[in-house]
């Protein structure tokens, strides 16, 4: 398996990894109210590792699932992206 290859297995894991998060919460279903992102992180544990926030990785993949049609978000308050609820789309 090349770099390429790695990297990209690699953003698959992160994506199903973040998928089970929001399966396994009961506001993340379809028709739920959603779960901040802050939340999904802290659960996957892509919320900090020593001082290196990962909060932003977190992000990124529920932004590659929303593209996928996958997940869906809520609006929160205002235009910031933290603040708005993830949900799973209805399958």
């Amino acid at each position: 398996m090349n770099l390429h290859q790695r990297g990209t297995d690699l953003i698959n894991q992160l994506k199903d990894h973040v998928l089970e998060v929001l399966r396994s919460h009961p506001d993340a279903g379809s028709g739920g109210k959603g779960i901040l992102q802050e939340e999904v992180a802290r659960r996957a544990g892509l919320h900090s590792m020593g001082s290196v926030e990962l909060d932003h990785t977190c992000g990124e993949m529920l932004k590659l699932l929303q593209r996928e049609g996958l997940v869906e978000n809520q609006d929160g308050n205002g235009q910031d992206e933290k603040k708005k609820g993830w949900r799973l789309c209805k399958e």
